[in-house]
């Protein structure tokens, strides 16, 4: 079932999205956490676990910026069944990690489908049109087979992606993150090169797949940073505005799957 909203504070990006006090919302401190941002050491990583951990909902996690969109990793090891990821994301997040001791934003997915026996597959949908480029030529056939990539969404193909997506889908089970650089600046404000989906596109693709499948978890990320010199300034309360609605509408897509929820375990 839905279980609520955990937030990750890592930089105090969530504090001016005031629809969050209406929430049942959970919120975990990290941000006493040192290097954090983009690259985590293993150890910190395992420290960031713990306090997962202790957490109570397991409903939608909001991460903060795509900065920290490897937590998705710790997110996805909790699953105990074989599943599948879907990810919305601009970019495939399957670089190699420049040290064995380091996670970083950009390498979390390669390193889940290396490490994670229950993930299955992923598929990444509105990612930019060169993204298979950017998976490691040293990565194995095997592997490679169990990625599909669906490139720009538009309006004129959003209805072929939908069927398309459930097609490549082999798992009953499944995890939805969204990275919101995956839509139109005018939907969503982040500090990444963004795509040009539109928000009522993910939501509806989002209301499709848990109509159909059965959702062990979720998350969503792409918070515009926040600088303290900054943070009272017009651009940055425009950008909390447009994020806020994102969020709240992302939200409501996961909400309306109530009945498709099921805890990490069967």
């Amino acid at each position: 079932m839905y279980e609520g909203v955990t937030v990750l504070d890592f930089d105090h990006s969530y504090q001016w999205q005031s629809f969050l006090n209406e929430q049942a919302v959970e919120w975990i401190d990290l941000s006493d956490l040192p290097g954090t941002k983009r690259y985590c050491s293993l150890e910190t990583l395992a420290v960031i676990r713990r306090r997962l951990g202790r957490r109570r909902r397991r409903g939608v996690t909001l991460i903060g910026s795509g900065s920290y969109h490897y937590v998705t990793y710790l997110l996805l090891a909790e699953i105990e069944t074989p599943f599948s990821l879907v990810l919305f994301d601009y970019h495939t997040d399957m670089i190699e990690s420049p040290d064995e001791s380091l996670i970083t934003c950009g390498s979390w997915v390669l390193k889940a489908l290396a490490e994670l026996p229950m993930l299955k597959q992923v598929v990444i949908v509105g990612a930019r049109s060169d993204a298979a480029k950017a998976i490691p030529p040293a990565f194995g056939p095997e592997l490679r087979r169990k990625v599909s990539i669906f490139g720009p969404v538009t309006g004129e193909n959003a209805k072929i992606i939908l069927p398309a997506v459930m097609s490549r889908l082999t798992t009953r089970d499944v995890y939805i993150s969204v990275d919101k650089d995956v839509l139109d600046p005018a939907d969503a404000v982040t500090d990444w090169e963004q795509g040009s989906m539109k928000l009522d596109v993910v939501t509806e693709l989002i209301r499709f797949i848990a109509s159909r499948r059965t959702l062990r978890g979720a998350d969503i990320c792409g918070e515009y940073p926040v600088s303290p010199v900054e943070r009272y300034s017009p651009a940055h309360r425009a950008a909390a505005r447009i994020n806020q609605r994102a969020n709240r509408l992302l939200l409501e897509a996961f909400r309306s799957a109530d009945r498709s929820w099921l805890p990490l375990t069967s």
